[in-house]
């Protein structure tokens, strides 16, 4: 995997994210990243902030899995049976009952598209935490941590292997993100086609323009509220774009606000 070089801080992308902020009137904490791709410039608000990601941390496990899959230690053919220790509540009907048995492809596309819970633990126990937690700082990700699996409800599922809570923030999701959208890690162009199936358009999505394309992932939780991803607007200019906040998912108008704001100045 090549390194992502380093972008340069743009002080009109800086008020451009500040302006957006503002017109969406966040009531909490929010974390904000941009990147002009082209330009390799970026604006920023506290990106580094340490805010639970939620599902957004489902990216570098996709990351990861087309990692194995290059390197041979694992094949999207390959299948197994859901573990019962893996079942969670997870955002809308699921296959992945006990016992039933699925592809790791099969794991990866229901990861990120329908952000399934139990999909996620399963890929969790194939792939390995530690695995993928070494992985993504060797990108660069350097407060990155897959300490846990995922719960959809209370109380949390038990997870003997737990190593801390999962850590990452907007500004290193924005990094792997920019890593997929150039083409710089194994299978970039399908990790974007699955980004680009994301089910939930109540975000960011809402605020985009006709035309534009967002590849992305979400995060909710009853505490914080995010969306993730590679926008490509019809003049085929390219951009990533975070956006985490405190809140629950009634702040989705506020996230449509903002990008609504930040893509009349794009």
């Amino acid at each position: 995997m090549t390194p992502a070089r380093d972008a340069t801080e743009s002080a009109a992308l800086n008020g451009l994210v500040r302006r957006a902020l503002d017109q969406a009137a966040f009531p909490g904490d929010v974390s904000a990243y941009v990147l002009a791709l082209a330009r390799m410039e970026y604006g920023a608000w506290k990106p580094d902030d340490d805010i639970y990601p939620a599902s957004v941390i489902k990216v570098p496990i996709m990351a990861e899995a087309f990692r194995q899959r290059e390197g041979g230690a694992i094949s999207f053919d390959d299948r197994a049976p859901i573990s019962a220790s893996n079942q969670t509540t997870t955002a809308a009907e699921t296959p992945l009952v006990t016992d039933y048995v699925a592809s790791v492809g099969e794991l990866v596309g229901l990861m990120i598209e329908r952000s399934d819970n139990v999909a996620t633990n399963q890929l969790i126990d194939i792939l390995r935490r530690e695995r993928v937690t070494d992985s993504m700082r060797s990108l660069g990700l350097r407060d990155f941590l897959l300490g846990r699996k995922l719960s959809g409800s209370e109380p949390l599922i038990e997870d003997p292997e737990m190593t801390g809570r999962n850590r990452l923030c907007a500004r290193d999701a924005a990094r792997l993100l920019t890593l997929i959208a150039a083409d710089q890690v194994p299978g970039a162009a399908a990790q974007r086609d699955i980004l680009a199936a994301c089910v939930d358009a109540d975000k960011l999505v809402a605020g985009l323009r006709p035309g534009d394309l967002f590849m992305h992932k979400t995060g909710e939780t009853d505490t914080v509220n995010h969306d993730a991803g590679i926008l490509r607007t019809p003049q085929s200019a390219r951009y990533v774009v975070v956006l985490y906040t405190r809140g629950d998912k009634s702040t989705n108008p506020r996230l449509a606000a903002w990008m609504r704001a930040l893509r009349s100045e794009l």
